[in-house]
This record gives C-alpha cells, structure tokens and sequence, in this order.
C-alpha cells in the first residue's frame, strides 16, 4: 500500500488539493501589479455604464445617509459641522477615486471622534487638519511597507473592546445633548435618584432626539430607507413650524473653503504627532476591517487590494487636510448601506461625495436650523449599536484572557488612556495565544499522516466502525468492496441507488434512486441521523486519507439532518457538519464543511475549512482562506429550507418502505404484524446514539 498523503491543513488556512504555492520574484513588485489590475478592472466597470442606474441610486442612499452623519460626527468631535461635509466630501470622492475596495464609503467614523475630540480640545480646527495630514502619511507608510495584509491578524477581542469603548464614550458625550442640559452622564447617575434634575430637561430637546432614535431603529430592516436624514428633516421642520426654542448647529458657510496647509506651533507639533500616528494606524485597521466588512456583504464583487486601500485612505486624509477637515476612514454603516442600495463599482461612493459637496453649495441655510439633539438621537442610536457586550460574555465564558484584552481596550478607550489600552488587550491577546499555542480545534489530538481534519467531541457522535467484523485479506481493494454496509430498520436505500463497501448509516437516512455511495477506494463512510442523499448524488473518497472524528477515522462523515441535493458531488476526506444544505450540482472535496452551513447550486469548495454558520452563494469557487473570509452568514431562511428539505425525504423514507411492506403504519413506523419481529442484530446495539454522561468518548 502506497504511503499516505498528509493533507491536513490549520482550519481556513488550507489551500486546494494538490495546488503549487506561487513563486514570487518580487514582492513589492507583485503588490504593485495586484493594485494597478485590482483598480484598472474596476475603472474598467465604472467605465462600461452597465451598472450606472443601480450606482446612482445607491450613491443617492448612502449621501442622504451619509450627510446627517457627516455632521453630528463633527459637533461630537469639537468641530464645526462643516468640517464633517467637507471630509465626507473630499474624503470619499478621492478614495473612492484611488482605494482599493470598489464598494467602499469613506467618511468621518464614530470609531474615531474620541481620539479625534482630544486633539480639537488641545489643539483646535487647525491641529485636527494638521493631525490628518499625518494620518494620511502613516497610512501611506503602512501601504510602501505592504503591511495592508496583516489587519486580518489584529486581535478580534481587543478591537471588540475598543470599539464597545468608543461606544461608551459616544453616549457619555451624547446623551446630556439629548436631555438639553450640560451634566456628565456620571452625575446624571449620582442624582437619578433625585427627580429634581428633571426639571432642568429640555422636553423639546428630548422629543427631537427620540424622534429621530425611534425612526432610525424602527425602519433599521428596510435598507434602502434613509431614515436618519427623514428624520431629521421632520424634527427641523416641525421645530421651525412650531418655533420651539432648542439649540441648533447654527450658520454655515454656503461654499468650499479655499485649500491651504494647516499650520501650529512648532513646539506642539512632536506632541501633536505623537497623537496623530496612534490614530492612523486606528484609521488604517477601522479601513482594512470595513473593507474586509464589505467583501462579505458582497461575496460575487472582486474583493479589495488591502494595500491600494490603505493608499486610497491616507490621499483622502491628505486631500481633507487642505480643506481644513477631520480624519477620515472607510466605515461599515455607509458601505453596508451602498450594497444594500445596490452599489456595483467606485462610481456609487463616489457620487456620494459629489453630492455631498453640492449640499454644502446648496442646502447651508437648511442645514443651520437642524437642532443638535436630532443629531444626538442619531448618534446615540450609533453608540448603542457600536456595543459589543455580547462578545465580553462569549469569551468571558470560553477564554478568560481574551476577556480580559477586551475589557482592558475598553477601559483604556473610555479612560482616554487608548494606546495603553490597544497595547495592554494585545500583550493579554498574546499571552492567550501562547498558553493555547498547541491547541488546533480544541480537545482533539494532533493530525496525524494521512489526517484531513480532528473533530471535536462537541460536533459530532462517534461511530466505532472498527468493532465490526473485518472480512478475509485479500489483495488490492476487494477488502474495501466486501466491507459490510450496516443500515438501521428505520433508514432506506433506494433498489436503484448503488451503496459499496463500508458505509454505515443513521436512522432514518434516505439515499435517493441514481445515487452512488462508493466507500471502495477511501472508506468508511458515515451518514447521520435524518440525512438524505439524494438523485444523482455520488460520494467518493481518496484512499488513506480521513477525517478523525472523536477517536474515529472517516473517509467521509456526514452529519445529522444533512441534505446532499440532486447530482451534487461529495469527495473525501471530507466532513461535513450537522444540519447543513449542499445544493443541486455542487462540489465538496478535501473540506470540512462546518454545522448550519449552506452550500449554493453549483458552488464548488475545495481544500477549506468553512466555519459554521456560513452560506457559500450560488456558482462561486471557494478554494482559499481569503475566500472563505469572505463568505456571508447563512439566513434563518436558508436553515428552514434545509428542515423542510430534511423532513420531506425522512417521510419519504417511511412511505418507501411502506410501499414494500417493510412497514404497515408509515405514522408510527410499526412493525408489520403478519411477520415475524426480528433479533436486534448486534452492530445495532453496537452503534446505537451515545448517551450523554453515560458513554465514555
């Protein structure tokens, strides 16, 4: 026998079965020819006029959402609202010019008002313009030096944290904006018990600001609805109309600044610095993630260049600079709103900031009469939605260090201490990883030759195959084509489907007429409870090579509830997780397909490990960590569809074998009484379903 294959791979790590890794003459070289054909084909797209009714409805959507956000971001960072228009103008339009993520909207983020704040306080409108400046520089550097690629290894929990911080902060600044009065949330707390404070509230104030948070939240499902600029207008103009005395942004100037360099004094300039390339690097990773964001929202578009990104982002920060604007970064909200509203190349982001534009020439004296608690409901609508306390719970449950990077980013973001924050939740991120170095996917053992994949106690029933009496040595294959099937009373196999070697079944699996389970070459297969195979269906295997699934190795393991649908292909090694769809003509070979997954009419996965949860749309090739990364979360409605899928075949099981008198009762599933009951054969009891807390793994 020939000497096996070591196939295993770390999960969503693996790479197609057999592929070359490239040989690269020159990075730097490579990174530039990726950037220029990643941007060449997508000028190429805005170019053709194919998508131009779609784009502009989507720029139209993301603007009306944008400009609203444009300035609350401003007044919350201790700027004029203006210059939250100018760098959602000037910003967006050049990096939507020159990034490398087509459906990317670049805008002042929520992420990075607090940073931003401390710079306006000590330094004023012209130290926030100098600061982007350096912002755009270090971006710039972080994109020569090709780093752009390495986002996708900052520290979830410690960016969660900082972001459920910045949160923290938005509210703390907003909601005192919101009741109309000037005191800190802390003293708001001190006193609540005290109904006097209540007097000071202005209702007026309140009403507005909760208008518009109700608005935006109740019409959160309907996408394409611009509910915050709705909802502003309707608080401006009933609050003219009626003529309530509440604080407004006040008056703007009706046209663009003329550029020119921001300048302070020389002596603030290394503190400033010191301040502003903390920031952009924040800037940089808030970009590469919402980037990362938008590729998944939009599985079927080119994904973005990380390094043409950080290049497009640092030009839009130096561009806003001369215009005396704020920082600027890619942002999740108005990106996820462009491919909702049906964005499909750069010319939807950047109508965006050419309407942006035009509402600073045009609308000025309309947008001075918005009061500033409309903007505070919105704001606080962010902050709310910014909280990440779910992922604090999550890991304070399963990895306590990781809870502890959390919460020290969070700390250090709320505190105004956030390098010392970032830097802290990293060194804890670390000390995590190295405690858990040797760990794969928790308590299995280390893969062994031959091994695709070792799957934890957690995901799947053990099988014991091997207790089954082994036939005869004899040479070649015959041993694999002997090998006995072992079916329960309650599955059926068709009389037209083809089942060899060893293969053994859960109750109530259903393999479908024209289907082919050939266990001949790697072998031994495993089906699950309630599965169904359908027409057509083949499975297939590579010799010696398997999938350990809690001490037992499976060529193919299929899990419970799955359904294979017609003339689709699984090939081992291969594992595929419970309650998951594979559709019509689809391909899964050398993969671990995690629970609750669904797998499109002829997509094809090769060589990955899919998480769970997971959807891989119809026709797309995932045979790549970065394609899998990319994948979207399979919907509730995918999963209905796989239980109606799985309930139609099991009934179908018991009609079948109704209809051959294997039963009289294809409710119950009784025993038919003309004939005589049959003694349990033993594999039967040897492979019945593990009892929890009784049967040892």
């Amino acid at each position: 026998m020939s000497k096996p294959i070591i196939v295993a791979a770390p999960t969503t790590k693996a790479r197609a079965f057999g592929a070359k890794p490239k040989v690269q003459s020159s990075v730097f070289s490579d990174a530039i020819a990726d950037a220029k054909r990643a941007w060449t084909e997508d000028a190429r797209d805005v170019l053709s006029g194919k998508f131009l009714s779609s784009d502009v409805l989507a720029g139209i959507t993301v603007a009306a959402v944008a400009l609203p956000l444009n300035l609350a971001l401003a007044v919350a960072s201790g700027l004029p609202p203006i210059a939250g228009m100018i760098s959602g103008a000037f910003g967006g339009i050049t990096a939507a010019m020159l990034g490398g993520s087509a459906l990317q909207v670049t805008g002042p983020a929520a992420a990075l008002s607090v940073m931003v704040l401390a710079i306006a306080r000590d330094y004023g409108a012209s130290g926030v313009a100098l600061a982007c400046a350096i912002v755009g520089l270090t971006q710039w550097a972080l994109s020569f030096t090709l780093s752009g690629k390495l986002s996708k290894h900052f520290p979830e929990s410690v960016l969660a944290g900082f972001t459920t911080g910045v949160g923290l902060k938005l509210l703390d600044q907003q909601i005192p904006e919101l009741l109309g009065f000037n005191y800190k949330v802390f003293e708001l707390a001190q006193m609540i018990h005290r109904p006097q404070w209540l007097h000071e509230v202005s209702w007026v104030a309140l009403v507005s600001g909760m208008a518009v948070a109700m608005l935006v939240t109740g019409m959160a499902k309907y996408k394409r609805f611009p509910a915050a600029i709705v909802g502003i207008t309707l608080v401006t103009f009933v609050s003219v109309y009626v003529g309530w005395n509440i604080e407004r942004i006040g008056a703007l100037p009706n046209q663009l600044p003329a550029p020119s360099l921001p300048r302070i004094p020389s002596d603030k300039l290394v503190p400033l610095a010191l301040k502003a390339i903390p920031l952009g690097i924040l800037a940089a990773i808030e970009s590469l993630l919402a980037a990362r964001a938008v590729d998944r929202m939009a599985p079927t578009n080119r994904k973005h260049d990380p390094n043409l990104e950080l290049f497009g982002q640092g030009a839009a920060n130096l561009v806003v600079s001369i215009f005396g604007g704020m920082p600027v970064s890619g942002v999740v909200v108005r990106s996820g709103v462009n491919v909702q509203s049906g964005g499909k190349t750069r010319f939807s982001a950047l109508l965006h900031g050419v309407l942006l534009v035009l509402a600073v020439v045009f609308l000025a004296r309309h947008l001075a009469l918005v009061p500033l608690s409309a903007l505070a409901g919105l704001l606080c609508v962010v902050g709310i939605r910014l909280l990440e306390l779910h992922v604090l719970v999550e890991l304070a449950q399963k990895h306590k260090l990781e809870a502890l990077a959390f919460v020290a980013a969070l700390v250090g973001t709320v505190t105004g201490h956030l390098m010392l924050g970032l830097v802290a939740g990293g060194a804890l991120h670390a000390a995590h990883w190295y405690l858990h170095r040797h760990d794969t996917t928790g308590d299995e053992k280390p893969k062994e030759p031959g091994v695709r994949a070792v799957i934890a106690k957690d995901r799947a029933d053990a099988r014991k195959h091997h207790h089954e009496a082994q036939p005869e040595r004899v040479p070649g294959w015959l041993r694999h084509i002997r090998g006995a099937t072992h079916k329960p009373t309650t599955a059926f196999v068709h009389e037209k489907a083809a089942v060899i070697g060893r293969v053994v079944m859960g109750e109530h699996v259903h393999v479908a007429a024209g289907s082919s389970v050939r266990a001949d070459e790697g072998t031994p297969f495993y089906l699950g409870d309630n599965s169904n195979v359908q027409d057509g269906v083949v499975i297939h295997a590579l010799k010696d090579k398997h999938v350990v699934v809690r001490g037992e190795s499976w060529a193919v393991y299929v899990g419970r509830n799955v359904s294979i649908a017609h003339d689709a292909l699984v090939h081992g090694p291969c594992y595929i997780g419970d309650d998951t769809f594979i559709g019509f003509k689809a391909v899964v070979h050398d993969s671990v397909v995690g629970r609750g997954c669904f797998i499109g009419i002829g997509a094809v996965v090769v060589g990955v490990e899919i998480p769970d949860g997971k959807r891989v749309p119809h026709g797309m090739i995932v045979d790549s960590a970065d394609a899998v990364d990319r994948l979207p979360d399979a919907e509730h409605a995918h999963h209905e569809f796989n239980e109606d899928v799985v309930e139609v075949n099991r009934g179908l099981a018991v009609a079948y074998r109704a209809a051959g008198g294997e039963i009289a009762d294809p409710a119950l599933g009784s025993p038919d009484a003309d004939r005589p009951r049959r003694a349990p054969k033993p594999w039967e009891e040897a492979w019945r379903p593990a009892r929890p807390g009784k049967d040892s793994f």
